[in-house]
């Protein structure tokens, strides 16, 4: 694990180091970008990143933002929303004005027909039919208006609904990690924030870290060990854990080949006997070059489990978590560590490891 923690120090201070020297303005949003190009988390953002040119405007950066992390750019996607609700209601109003004067016309046509009617003595024939006539011909027209401001206003209500959708879709989008479709480190954060939220009643939950086995062994079979098989690999684990899930538990990728697991119970059997389940579901199917169609063999991950009634912050649940995983890792890998508290005076582990 302390190969992990030195790895996100250096790719920290290279990002800082990097803006630097690139005079990229240190917004918040030009940091997380950088730090996305040089972690290759996404092997596309890197190659565009460094397409860029060694001069980096702050035009061309918001460009490549836009693409990859959305969420930083809310507000232009609400401007164009904005803009196209607009446009949307200035239309729809132009017709309710129509149709306010078609009936203010139609509305004289039957008061006409209607006085017509009504006078009193013998009736002009002629008068008559030709009132019929013109009431006719405008109850069809407006009619047909009719349809036609159903048709406009059920158009109307269909944008209404895909802006509605749009809106929920990128306010969704900020929480996905765009690789493999499971949550990012930014829903992580909100939570596994939640657990401790009331420091007097803790959430009930086990928090499970996970990386890939020798991923880098496991990529390069017949293929080499560029970036686009790594993605492909991550992917394809992404796939098998969406798969797996069936209880609908929190899964997230934080970042390369690490995810994260929040299993709601407070029994240490069952949150072990759901990650196992995962674990298994990740092994269960190989990754197929799609050069040559042989396997480039089956994922496995090793899991570090801490228990949230043992921690006190969500800090110390992390570092609980991660010694764990360390555990599984310095044991062989493909298995799933749960840290105990309860160790003997003496002890070398504090953990208890389950397997399979």
């Amino acid at each position: 694990m302390t190969q992990h923690i030195a790895a996100e120090k250096s790719v920290g201070i290279r990002v800082a180091t990097a803006m630097l020297q690139m005079g990229i303005e240190g917004l918040p949003r030009n940091y997380e970008l950088v730090y996305e190009a040089y972690s290759g988390a996404n092997s596309e953002l890197t190659k565009e990143f460094i397409a860029i040119g060694r001069v980096k405007s702050q035009r061309a950066l918001d460009e490549l933002g836009r693409k990859y992390l959305p969420h930083h750019h809310e507000e232009s996607v609400l401007s164009k929303t904005s803009d196209r609700m607009r446009s949307q209601m200035s239309t729809f109003m132009n017709l309710l004005e129509e149709e306010k004067s078609s009936l203010t016309d139609y509305g004289k046509i039957i008061d006409q027909a209607s006085r017509s009617i009504s006078i009193e003595g013998e009736i002009d024939r002629d008068k008559l039919v030709n009132s019929i006539r013109k009431l006719s011909e405008a109850t069809e027209q407006q009619a047909s208006k009719s349809v036609a401001m159903a048709v406009e206003a059920r158009q109307q209500a269909a944008s209404l609904d895909e802006v509605r959708s749009d809106i929920d879709n990128f306010e969704k989008m900020k929480f996905v990690d765009q690789l493999t479709g499971l949550a990012n480190r930014r829903a992580f954060n909100k939570a596994i924030a939640r657990i401790y939220a009331n420091a007097q009643l803790p959430m009930m939950c086990g928090l499970g870290l996970a990386e890939i086995d020798s991923i880098k062994q496991l990529v390069s079979v017949g293929e080499g060990n560029d970036n686009g098989t790594n993605d492909r690999f991550i992917r394809h684990v992404g796939s098998l854990l969406h798969a797996a899930n069936r209880n609908g538990e929190f899964v997230a990728r934080l970042d390369r080949d690490r995810f994260a697991f929040l299993i709601n119970s407070s029994d240490e059997a069952e949150i072990m006997r759901v990650i196992d389940g995962l674990r298994l579901g990740v092994s269960s199917r190989p990754l197929i070059s799609p050069k040559n169609g042989r396997s480039l063999g089956n994922a496995t991950l090793s899991v570090g489990v801490a228990m949230s009634m043992l921690a006190d912050n969500v800090a110390q649940l992390m570092d609980f978590a991660e010694k764990a995983l360390a555990a599984s890792v310095r044991d062989g890998g493909n298995r799933a560590t749960l840290y105990s508290g309860n160790a003997q005076p003496g002890a070398n582990r504090d953990w208890m490891i389950y397997r399979p």
